[in-house]
């Protein structure tokens, strides 16, 4: 906890990136470990042949990330590129090449990209930049041994501590700086279905409006594994005289007591909608004219047994529904006015029944 309150403690001045700040306390903490290792493993000795440049570079470590408690983010920043440059020249020497300090150099690299606010021209050149010295440092170091001799084992642990450093340095770089990005991509994809579902969804009753099932339509069409597509219009009764006499209020509860009928029997992929006033158009994939016209049967009959129940007033009502099938053969538009045209014959009539 004490650890974690330090590295997360905000800097004195305003308007600075913190984050930046954050992965470079995290990063001086991961050198300081590696480094700290790297010497115990060739020995107390190294400090012999190169005294001063080891001590030097633990004590300006150790000065540079109290800085960062004090300083602005960009002096900070650029400080902890210029220190990564003179620690890993100053250390190949000591540790020798195949220990792998020159890999820290992909540190300075990352943050050029994440952490540096330039145009990308500038990046691109500062990367190149880097290259150009990493190569200058394979030939003026390639191969060189360490200032000490040190076993088979001591070189592997070497390696072994040095990546790991790299490695949990690019995941720490990687998760900061792409975390808000990520959380603020997810929360609009989320907002965006929120809002796709919202414009394709009737506030009133809860099912898919018009161009949710439209959508849904032609999604249909796109699958080959259906054959064909029973569509249904369907109307409720005299819904006029009901908010007439009882009010838009007792309307709009009878509305939502019917959808939650047809939704309860649309199942197996069937769907019921909202067309638009008290007209909802009804959808089942790969059930045939005979089998939907049954199935309407049924929850006509459903819809003639409720009772709608609005304060002290008990309201019954039917609906007519006018059927067709749909293989995909015709225009989606002439299929819904061929239903629609079936629901009039029903309303003229009589209602209360199915058209197929």
């Amino acid at each position: 906890m004490f650890i974690s309150d330090l590295i997360n403690r905000d800097i004195k001045y305003e308007n600075e990136s913190k984050r930046v700040i954050v992965t470079l306390r995290i990063l001086y903490i991961i050198i300081f470990c590696a480094f700290l290792l790297d010497t115990l493993y060739v020995g107390i000795d190294i400090m012999t042949v190169y005294p001063f440049r080891i001590s030097l570079l633990f004590g300006a470590l150790i000065i540079l990330l109290i800085y960062t408690y004090f300083s602005r983010t960009t002096p900070s920043l650029l400080l902890f590129m210029i220190f990564t440059f003179v620690w890993t020249l100053s250390m190949i020497p000591c540790f020798g090449w195949s220990a792998g300090m020159q890999n820290y150099f992909i540190l300075i690299l990352m943050l050029c990209f994440f952490a540096l606010h330039l145009r990308t021209s500038i990046k691109f050149l500062c990367a190149g930049f880097v290259l150009i010295f990493r190569i200058i440092t394979i030939g003026i170091f390639g191969g060189i041994k360490p200032a000490l001799e040190i076993s088979r084992t001591c070189d592997k642990l070497l390696q072994i501590t040095n990546i790991t450093a790299v490695f949990l340095s690019i995941i720490i770089i990687s998760y900061i700086f792409s975390k808000t990005e990520n959380e603020a991509e997810s929360k609009l994809m989320k907002y965006n279905d929120r809002l796709l579902k919202a414009a394709n969804t009737d506030q009133l009753t809860g099912l898919p409006n018009r161009r949710g099932v439209m959508q849904y339509l032609s999604d249909l069409k796109d699958f080959s594994e259906y054959h064909c597509v029973s569509v249904a219009m369907a109307d409720i009764d005299f819904f006029k005289k009901v908010n007439d006499t009882y009010g838009h209020d007792a309307g709009d509860e009878v509305l939502k007591s019917i959808a939650g009928i047809l939704k309860s029997k649309c199942v197996n992929g069937s769907i019921a909608s909202r067309w638009g006033g008290e007209e909802f158009l009804l959808v089942f994939p790969n059930v045939n004219g005979d089998d939907a016209y049954m199935l309407l049967e049924q929850i006509s009959m459903a819809i003639q047994k409720s009772v709608i129940k609005v304060g002290e007033n008990e309201i019954k009502t039917t609906m007519t529904f006018g059927l067709t099938e749909w293989g995909f053969k015709s225009e989606l538009d002439d299929v819904i006015k061929e239903a629609d045209d079936k629901l009039y014959q029903g309303k003229e009539n009589g209602r209360n029944q199915v058209v197929y």
